[in-house]
């Protein structure tokens, strides 16, 4: 912000002073002045049920506002004109339907546009979460956040579960003194009010014990064990309890270097608490092991190998792999490990942390990905699912700040205005709550995900198609019924015991009795060109590393270096020779595609980058072309990779190798662009 220096000379006052006389004699006109819009929140966050009214409060100097409102897919479904009077305009808008909308608002004084403001609202279904018994759905809040505020915005988000944290040091200040106090009480009963339940991490570090460091003394791990007990004690409606969070990384193990330091920290904790509380609370699941994504196999064998199963119910794992139905690799590495351990049995798997952060992904490939994400997780085993987070934890750009469903109270958008994800995890919990997954079913593998679920009586199946493409349905029944990712749905008559709707990359929910052969791809004519984008983050990205050398391992590069739609890219800075990155496209219609590929850059300082870059171009599985980019002369712009026969299918695909003799310059990936001309 530019700032006046108050302690010049007298001759810069004087100077100051002649140009405002002379602006009272020369009137600045009133368009030039910025007005200031502020927009009262009537419901918290803006957030509201379908019956609500719908009632945003503006306040501005100025004559009129002028509003328009948008929806997820940015198509303008509503716009307005309102009249202010006494600086005040009370605008009511009702959209017709479910979701989320973006609110645009102008004020204007004497026809001049004087200002402007963004905000955005969601309308999610009445939900009754009284009658709700079984869920999978978890949100995530944190101790120093409002609950008065999100405990109400997660109900309307339909989870069952709010995992948080009533930590060790805040509730034992002196040693076998324990002292719940009114912040502790409201959570636990705001949740009983709102008919949520708490699922409980148990942390962290108390400076009573072992300097405030990890509690690997007998006394430290004693104290945690009762400090658990007494949180049971105390608040009986706790049916989860995670020990500790993340114990294989520095944050969560603290005064512990080596893997085999933790690994028998994590152990004897774990079986101080369960030797302590389970007989107390039989009912109650302990959850064990509670790792981050960067746990090695290595590590959970070291924790498993001792033991461990026998002292838990449930075993919880965190996953933030950039692909959603990647999934699916870490889910088979925590079970395999399981096995391996229980006489190839299983127990009960949460995936208690997943997200995708604003930081790296779009606000819409957020909401994409979330239900992706959470149907992926379910049809492969895991029983419960915390998305991370509610709240965007800072108005910051960083990642950590960015996971939120929905924004920081001083986000300049509105404070615990929703995301578009909130809109989307509030359609799924509504459609899958108390639904039991059955099957995924082979409709065009690799084009078109589809998972099926029973909910009663009630058959629902959950569709999508990265790339586009359509799909019969067959039927007994008169008509199914469509739920879209918002949660709005269209119920489509049968002609010929058929219904035919076209699939994207936005999950829907299907639901309805199918017979055999239950559905059918409907290839689509290519009538008009169109590209698709095939990310880092998107679609069949794979990578080649070298885990033994961290300079030859695929990272999230630096902030200021970005992608084509300006969020972060994927680098390694030293490539070895396997290194390698791979985009595998899912094909619904055959053709000629032109393929570009953008190359990662900072407009204002030149990203340092291999100038042999190798992408190599796979038709059906055949490679067909290999073209060098220089990375560093070519950055901050999309290159023409050629124009190639594609058949359908998910065999078609580009490598990107480094071919720099001495690998010494990063190697740069970003996004893929195929462009089909009909």
């Amino acid at each position: 912000m530019m700032k006046i220096n108050y302690t010049r000379d007298r001759r810069m006052v004087l100077s100051i002073a002649v140009f405002l006389m002379g602006c009272l004699l020369v009137p600045i006109p009133l368009f030039a002045q910025q007005a200031s819009i502020t927009i009262e929140q009537k419901v918290a966050g803006n957030i509201f049920y379908q019956n609500d009214q719908k009632e945003f409060v503006i306040h501005v100097t100025a004559d009129s506002v002028e509003w328009d409102c948008y929806d997820f897919w940015d198509q303008k479904i509503l716009s307005g004109k309102k009249a202010v009077a006494g600086d005040t305009a009370l605008l009511n808008i009702e959209p017709g339907k479910l979701g989320w909308f973006k609110l645009l608002i102008k004020s204007k004084q004497n026809s001049a546009v004087t200002g402007s403001k963004e905000t955005s609202f969601a309308i999610v279904s009445n939900f009754d979460l009284s009658a709700v018994s079984q869920s999978a759905f978890i949100g995530q809040t944190h101790a120093w956040q409002s609950t008065d505020i999100l405990i109400p915005i997660a109900k309307k988000m339909g989870v069952k579960y709010v995992r948080d944290a009533i930590r060790w040091d805040a509730v034992e200040k002196q040693k076998q003194v324990y002292t719940f106090g009114t912040k502790e009480d409201n959570f636990i009963a705001q949740l009983a009010a709102n008919n949520l339940k708490p699922y409980l991490v148990c942390a962290l570090y108390n400076p009573l014990y072992d300097n405030g460091k990890a509690p690997v003394s007998a006394e430290g791990k004693l104290a945690f064990a009762n400090y658990v007990k007494q949180l049971l004690t105390k608040y009986p409606s706790i049916e989860n309890v995670e020990i500790w969070n993340e114990p294989d990384i520095a944050t969560f193990s603290q005064g512990l270097t080596t893997e085999d330091q933790k690994t028998t920290f994590y152990y004897n904790l774990l079986k101080a608490s369960y030797d302590e509380v389970h007989p107390t609370f039989p009912n109650v699941k302990i959850v064990g092991m509670v790792v981050s994504d960067l746990a090695t196999e290595s590590f959970l064998n070291k924790i498993l190998q001792k033991g461990a199963l026998s002292l838990m119910n449930e075993y919880a794992f965190h996953s933030y792999i950039p692909v959603s139905e990647a999934i699916v690799t870490d889910i088979n590495k925590h079970k395999n490990v399981i096995k391996a351990h229980n006489n190839n049995n299983l127990i009960p798997i949460n995936l208690s942390e997943t997200g995708f952060t604003i930081f790296t992904f779009t606000e819409k490939e957020q909401a994409n990905n979330l239900p992706r994400r959470i149907v992926a997780a379910l049809a492969n085993g895991v029983q419960k699912i915390g998305i991370y987070n509610l709240q965007n934890k800072s108005t910051v750009n960083d990642s950590e700040g960015a996971f939120g469903l929905i924004r920081h109270p001083d986000d300049t958008l509105g404070a615990y205005t929703p995301k578009p994800g909130f809109a989307t995890y509030a359609a799924l919990t509504r459609q899958l709550s108390g639904a039991t997954f059955v099957a995924e079913e082979q409709i065009s593998p690799g084009l078109i995900n589809a998972y099926k679920f029973i909910k009663g009586s009630e058959e629902i199946r959950v569709m999508y198609s990265l790339s586009g493409t359509g799909v019969r349905l067959f039927t007994d029944a008169a008509s199914l019924e469509v739920v879209d990712i918002m949660g709005n749905s269209t119920v489509y008559n049968a002609v010929k015991d058929t219904v035919s709707i076209t699939l994207d990359a936005n999950p829907v929910y299907i639901k309805g009795v199918l017979k055999a052969p239950f559905a059918q791809e409907k290839i689509l004519p290519a009538t008009v060109s169109f590209s698709l984008k095939y990310g880092f983050y998107f679609g069949g990205y794979t990578e080649v590393t070298q885990d033994s050398v961290a300079a030859a391992k695929w990272i999230s590069a630096i902030a200021e270096i970005v992608g084509h739609d300006g969020k972060r890219t994927r680098v390694v800075a030293k490539p070895a020779v396997q290194s390698k990155a791979t985009w595998k496209a899912a094909i619904t219609k055959a053709g000629q595609y032109n393929i570009s590929v953008y190359i990662p850059a900072n407009a204002a300082l030149n990203a340092y980058s291999t100038t042999k870059a190798k992408y190599t171009i796979f038709a059906g599985g055949t490679e067909v072309a290999a073209v060098i980019v220089d990375q560093f002369k070519d950055q901050g712009k999309w290159v023409n990779l050629g124009s190639y026969q594609l058949p359908r299918g998910t065999n078609n695909y580009v490598e990107l190798t480094d071919t720099l003799p001495a690998h010494d310059r990063p190697l740069r990936a970003d996004a893929l662009k195929f462009t089909l001309t009909p």
